[in-house]
């Protein structure tokens, strides 16, 4: 009798366990915050500011820092940007794309350390931000349906893509190393949900690209995870925002379970070793932290 309840209490604990790791969070008090990265220590969150103004150069947008439990050390640690959206750390440098600009600053500080200018390319929304190995950057513009490739050794010289492709506002971006794939998702062009999701290589100056889905909408975050992609649909601009988790080989997908709908789930991050999902709620001035 006593080898059945230790049993039992073993399997209580471990349901218990796995409940503990689905956990819901939400982090209020955001300013439409757009995209959320970490460098292993720290979490970053980029707010475009107290409107919804993506293309305005207003000085209001900030970067605000979160422990890795959610807490809001710093709210604007980094302050005086104008529309801040994707970011990615590399080197101890904190990437971010501010309209016509990719500025970096120093996790350790906050200071300013890179200022990168595309306002020549005509751009006002530079948008994703992926590290290519140890000294590259690919960045998109949305509104452009541009790619670059910018060398964070020199945080100068960039060259834009060739791509016989339409990206169709080009937004999400992640990198798979082993097969230097690229997995991209579109926001649509002409205010419509029409949004691609695909995947491509990059080779002497050229984008080659291919769909992965049929399916079209307002596409925003992506990441690349053990085989599969995830994104982020908004659907509308209404609480009515998905997750979608697609098999990259068979094509199979399903809707994440995250217990409601979001309001812009814009550029998320996955939290590898926690298996957490950080998706910031654009509409809503919340993040979501979410077992994965």
């Amino acid at each position: 009798m006593r080898k059945y309840s230790i049993v039992a209490i073993c399997i209580f604990l471990v349901l218990q366990l796995a409940a503990c790791s689905t956990k819901k969070a939400i982090v209020t008090g955001f300013s439409s915050p757009e995209s959320v990265t970490s460098d292993g220590h720290y979490f970053y969150v980029s707010n475009v500011g107290e409107e919804l103004k993506p293309m305005d150069k207003d000085g209001d947008g900030y970067i605000s820092r979160l422990s890795d439990e959610g807490k809001v050390i710093e709210r604007k640690f980094i302050k005086g940007l104008n529309a801040p959206k994707g970011m990615v750390v590399l080197n101890d440098i904190l990437y971010v794309a501010d309209i016509d600009r990719v500025k970096g600053y120093s996790v350790a500080d906050g200071k300013q350390v890179a200022d990168v200018d595309f306002s020549g390319e005509g751009t006002s929304f530079l948008n994703g931000l992926v590290a290519i190995g140890e000294d590259r950057l690919l960045v998109s513009a949305m509104d452009t349906g541009n790619l670059y490739l910018l060398n964070t050794s020199t945080n100068s010289d960039f060259i834009k893509l060739e791509c016989d492709s339409d990206l169709f506002g080009p937004n999400g971006l992640s990198y798979e190393s082993k097969t230097g794939t690229v997995y991209l998702c579109s926001f649509g062009k002409d205010h419509q949900p029409n949004g691609i999701v695909g995947k491509g290589h990059i080779d002497e100056g050229k984008f080659y690209f291919e769909k992965v889905s049929s399916r079209n909408g307002f596409y925003d975050g992506m990441v690349y995870h053990e085989g599969n992609i995830v994104f982020s649909d908004w659907v509308d601009f209404k609480k009515e925002g998905i997750l979608i988790k697609q098999d990259v080989e068979t094509g199979e997908s399903v809707t994440l379970d995250l217990g409601e709908k979001l309001g812009g789930p814009a550029d998320f991050y996955l939290d590898r070793k926690e298996k957490r999902l950080w998706i910031p709620m654009m509409l809503e001035n919340k993040v979501m932290i979410v077992g994965y």
